[in-house]
């Protein structure tokens, strides 16, 4: 009986020596394999998002801060999109930019108006 609680408890202390991570991430506990979040890419937002300049037809993303910008994207009927950026500026894809006096600018005439006309609703 002696022998085997002796084999039990070396077994057991094998297992908790090797049965955990294989620490090749310096004993941090993350997960070897995980790889770091990339960083945003794309134009910094204060080089594309000025009032009266054109939104590109291709424009995608911008980079504020070193993370990407806040904005919301609805799909156009036209196969355009209307971009919302930081709650405070507008456009279409393609068009001019535009930036309401009131806000929030969500809940103006002139912004009611550009999504109608994007999404028909």
């Amino acid at each position: 009986m002696r022998r085997i609680a002796l084999i039990a408890l070396t077994t057991l202390l094998l297992i908790g020596c090797t049965g955990g991570s294989d620490d090749s991430d310096g004993g941090k506990g993350g997960d070897a394999t995980a790889t770091a979040t990339p960083k945003p890419t794309g134009p910094p937002c204060a080089d594309i998002w000025k009032v009266g300049a054109k939104l590109p037809a291709d424009y995608k993303s911008c980079v504020q801060d070193g993370t990407a910008a806040v904005q919301d994207v609805y799909e156009c009927t036209d196969g355009t999109k209307l971009v919302a950026f930081n709650d405070a500026m507008y456009a279409v894809t393609g068009g001019q930019i535009e930036q309401p006096k009131v806000a929030p600018m969500q809940d103006t005439e002139e912004y009611g108006r550009a999504y109608s006309a994007c999404t028909g609703e």
